[in-house]
C-alpha cells in the first residue's frame, strides 16, 4: 500500500469523524433548544399563576375591608 492510499484513508476517517460530531452536537443544540423552550413555557405559565394569585389576593382583601369596614391605604 503506498503513503497517498493510507493518508486517504485516514483523512476519510477523520472526515467521517468530523461530520458524525456536526451531527451529534447539532442533535445536542436542539435538545436544549427543546429544553430551553420548555423552561420558558413553564416559566410564563407561573408568571400567570402568581399573577392570578396576586390579583385574587387583592379581591380578598377589598371584600375583607367591605366586611369589617376597615379604612385601607389606596392599591398601587
Amino acid at each position: 500500500m503506498e503513503w497517498i492510499q493510507v493518508i486517504t484513508i485516514i483523512a476519510s476517517i477523520i472526515g467521517g469523524n468530523v461530520v458524525l460530531m456536526g451531527i451529534i452536537a447539532n442533535v445536542q443544540n436542539k435538545r436544549f433548544d427543546d429544553i430551553n423552550k420548555r423552561i420558558d413555557d413553564l416559566r410564563q405559565d407561573v408568571d400567570r399563576r402568581l399573577d392570578r394569585l396576586e390579583q385574587d389576593i387583592r379581591e380578598i382583601r377589598q371584600l375583607l375591608y367591605k366586611v369589617f369596614e376597615v379604612p385601607h391605604k389606596e392599591d398601587k
